[in-house]
């Protein structure tokens, strides 16, 4: 049963996104709520407390942990890399879900504010994630780091740990992706099936956004669509989409591929949500609901009690209606 909020949500995506899904980008509109995220994204809880970080090396993040003070460095940290097709979103706009990473892992999470496209279009954001991982493991050597994101950031997170795999990076804990955008070749069967259901997108804008971010580009380029890369060797994945999104494919073809490679794949599928629906955590109860998920898969398969007490790690599929 789908909650009215979500019901709500939707329409509101099919009425202020969908219906210009079949015009040319319009980059100033996208970008307003970058610039300006509803109050209520912007919000912090008590006990937690948000700080802008800008390293010598350029890289920018936003910061959530919470606000007591640690007397030791955190066991488990997490780089976060936001949505929005590669060319919007910021660390601001997904403030929330980030949040909840930092509350499900216990420790603090990084918001990477990495370039955008047109500006920089591929592999810039590549580049900015690849050193924001390098930058993290330097920083806390001690610490199990996940990656994690959503939708563009999704695909991103994917890449970056096959680029610590093939460089000989230490390698993340465990990797959390929301409808992860892994296929900008635009292949999957659910980009028409899901074309009217789905309540964010059309096939057309789907792939003008992949066009944009690409410039030209292979878009079967491992470092741009995980999908076509070799899977083996990565961590655990803990991976959530909506039946009835266009991007269904992206993940339910990565789950398969990673599984066929040996790794360990836990699937969250839900019907009748909008595409990376666990991103809004304050406003839908599955939103609340999918990271309640990820707590549980934080608690048994990255977090250090669950070692101390000797509970083997849970890997599982779970199909959810």
């Amino acid at each position: 049963m789908v909650s009215w909020q979500s019901w709500a949500l939707s329409g509101l995506f099919r009425w202020s996104l969908k219906r210009h899904g079949n015009k040319p980008i319009d980059l100033e509109r996208v970008r307003a709520t970058t610039r300006r995220p509803p109050t209520g994204a912007l919000l912090v809880p008590a006990g937690m407390r948000v700080e802008e970080l800008r390293t010598d090396g350029g890289l920018s993040f936003d910061v959530i942990d919470r606000a007591a003070p640690r007397s030791e460095a955190p066991a488990t940290v997490v780089l976060y890399l936001h949505g929005g097709g590669y060319f919007f979103g910021s660390p601001k706009t997904h403030r929330q879900v980030i949040i909840g990473m930092a509350k499900a892992f216990e420790g603090p999470a990084f918001g990477l504010d990495y370039r955008l496209a047109p500006e920089h279009p591929f592999p810039a954001a590549v580049e900015d994630a690849t050193q924001a991982y390098r930058w993290l493991v330097t920083q806390y050597p001690a610490a199990k780091v996940v990656l994690a994101g959503d939708s563009a950031g999704g695909g991103l997170a994917l890449v970056t740990a096959l680029w610590a795999r093939d460089t000989g990076v230490k390698a993340p804990a465990a990797i959390v992706a929301f409808s992860p955008w892994t296929d900008l070749a635009i292949t999957g069967a659910s980009v028409e099936a899901n074309a009217k259901s789905c309540a964010m997108f059309t096939p057309k804008g789907t792939r003008a956004g992949a066009a944009l971010y690409l410039a030209g580009a292979d878009p079967r380029d491992p470092r741009a669509s995980p999908l076509y890369a070799d899977l083996a060797g990565l961590p655990p994945l803990l991976l959530f989409a909506s039946r009835h999104e266009i991007l269904l494919d992206d993940t339910v073809r990565l789950a398969e591929r990673a599984k066929a490679a040996g790794v360990s794949v836990e699937v969250v599928l839900r019907d009748r949500l909008p595409h990376v629906w666990p991103i809004f955590v304050r406003l839908l109860p599955e939103g609340r609901e999918a990271l309640a998920t990820v707590t549980d898969f934080a608690r048994h398969v990255v977090l250090p009690r669950s070692i101390a007490g000797g509970q083997s790690a849970r890997v599982e599929n779970i199909g959810r209606s």
